[in-house]
């Protein structure tokens, strides 16, 4: 079967990768199941670092990143990386941060910001009937050898708010059309990375989906690699199911092709898992 979209016919292409993960904050507090980040942290970067190697131009949207952590997976990635964010509680360090790390000697960035998904998201607040501040990073990055731009966002949203979670679609639908329209003369593609604690049957979904297609309803079923659907596995927990919550969403010009989408294990034969959440990566084509 050929993929949705067809191959740019002109230009250099450049392959570029995004992987959206919730790498599950590193609380005192493991629930049974979970082994605490001291032990997960080695095993989680070293499948960043696979994930990313020989492919330069990979974008790292994290979420559910403390500071600590933050600098944890700067470290094992290195000085070829950096890294945009800041910290839900402050705008500064404090609380999860939803980074997107990217290659120094690759992309520039032209802008960035955090967004809180709330009524006022210019400020750290609360939105809706949240239970907690959640936020979207937006970032504008050009590509140093081709001069290739495109818009990536990282984002988590609430786990209890439905208000919200729909909410906060339509607010990350009107940040992509600005920003979108602020970089409109290079006309770039714009990915949305995140954890939406929200199905596909739920109303956040089908919100975002009235603006931007999800990744891995449009990439051939028999194309796919890993996992199908299930990117939440939860630790084990009896009052949890396993479920479809985090995506890849795409806006894009006709010169964005779909190359690879996969869901990968969070579990090895050591049994430890990395996370109660799986990675999920797509390649395009640009």
């Amino acid at each position: 079967m050929t993929l949705p979209e067809s191959s740019p016919t002109s230009g250099q292409n450049l392959q570029i990768r995004f992987v959206t993960f919730n790498i599950r904050y590193a609380t005192k507090n493991p629930v049974p199941g979970e082994k605490p980040w001291s032990e997960r942290q080695p095993r989680l970067c070293a499948q960043l670092q696979f994930l990313t190697s020989g492919h330069d131009s990979t974008f790292l949207c994290l979420q559910e990143v403390l500071f600590s952590q933050l600098m944890d997976i700067q470290n094992a990635l290195g000085p070829s990386w950096g890294h945009i964010g800041r910290g839900r509680e402050d705008g500064k360090l404090q609380g999860e941060l939803s980074p997107i790390f990217f290659r120094l000697d690759q992309w520039d960035v032209q802008d960035w910001k955090n967004y809180w998904l709330s009524e006022t998201p210019e400020k750290p607040s609360v939105g809706w009937d949240a239970a907690l501040k959640r936020i979207v990073t937006v970032g504008s990055f050009r590509h140093k050898a081709t001069g290739k731009a495109v818009i990536v966002m990282s984002t988590h949203f609430d786990h209890r708010g439905q208000v919200a979670r729909e909410e906060s679609s339509k607010l990350i639908l009107k940040l992509a059309s600005e920003w979108r329209q602020t970089n409109r003369e290079l006309d770039p593609p714009l990915v949305l990375a995140g954890d939406l604690n929200s199905t596909p049957d739920d109303r956040a979904y089908k919100t975002l989906t009235s603006g931007l297609q999800d990744a891995s309803a449009v990439f051939p079923n028999e194309l796919k690699y890993g996992n199908r659907h299930i990117t939440y596995t939860s630790f084990g927990e009896p009052d949890e199911e396993p479920k479809t919550i985090d995506f890849l969403f795409v806006q894009r010009p006709p010169t964005f092709k779909l190359v690879l989408f996969g869901i990968l294990s969070n579990k090895f034969d050591d049994g430890v898992l990395l996370s109660d959440h799986r990675p999920v990566f797509l390649d395009v084509e640009v």
